[in-house]
């Protein structure tokens, strides 16, 4: 079952539920974009009872919400969000695995595969939304961004297909139950999102591109995740203060 040849999972979507899968409109698309060279920082979990980064006042900040895996909480979300609202630009991103559930949107078949992973990836997202407002007192609500972090670390089929569901029922959610437009983008490096998703380019989705060699990377803001893509964010790994840093392109 292929998602990109719009096959029985994304037609049941179309006649069953059309109403939580509307399409984000452009301008919406671009709610999430930081300003071209604004360098930021990402922090999560691992950084519980380290502090937050202090060495220089970073102008935007992505929080994992998520503690490494789907369904899994970062505890210190809720300790760690006010230094990201100082940095004026609060963002967030949610792990992603592969994995099948008949809770959600979509009424599956027993062997409906595909159907059971997009409903595991919208399920994954719509928990972690809500943790989300729960941990923020519902500030995250209004957040202009949530990205999807898509790497190889986690469990994923071995079938590209079978991902892109989980993938876009991640992207759904996001995109079609919010109060007001909210812009969802992918995080990943090329490879491991050809490894994970095949030729998966979901259309409006921006990128934020791991492995920058150093913070003025400019060719990374060129080196979309799948061809058409548009980079807003890079991260580069500043070994110097065990730190993710990021920059707006």
């Amino acid at each position: 079952m292929a998602l990109r040849k719009r096959l029985s999972v994304l037609a049941a979507v179309a006649a069953a539920a059309a109403s939580l899968l509307a399409v984000l409109p452009s301008s919406a698309f671009a709610a999430g974009t930081v300003p071209s060279g604004y360098v930021g920082a990402d922090i999560s979990w691992p950084q519980c009872g380290g502090g937050t980064p202090a060495d220089r006042a970073y102008q935007f900040a992505v929080l994992g919400v998520t503690g490494g895996q789907p369904f899994t909480p970062n505890p210190c979300l809720a300790a760690q969000y006010p230094w990201a609202v100082a940095t004026g630009y609060p963002e967030f991103y949610i792990n992603l695995q592969y994995g099948q559930t008949n809770n959600g949107p979509l009424h599956c078949g027993d062997q409906d595969t595909g159907c059971l992973a997009y409903n595991y990836g919208y399920e994954t997202v719509e928990w972690a939304v809500q943790y989300a407002a729960s941990a923020t007192g519902g500030a995250s609500n209004s957040a202009p961004m949530f990205w999807l972090d898509v790497e190889s670390g986690n469990a994923w089929s071995s079938d590209p297909d079978q991902n892109d569901y989980v993938i876009q029922g991640a992207i759904d959610y996001v995109q079609s139950t919010m109060n007001h437009p909210r812009g969802v983008g992918v995080y990943s490096t090329s490879y491991m999102w050809g490894e994970i998703a095949g030729s998966f380019a979901p259309p409006q989705v921006p990128n934020w591109v791991a492995g920058a060699t150093a913070l003025n990377d400019g060719a990374s803001c060129v080196a979309s995740l799948w061809p058409g893509g548009q980079v807003f964010a890079i991260q580069y790994l500043n070994l110097d203060l065990n730190l993710d840093q990021d920059v707006g392109c």
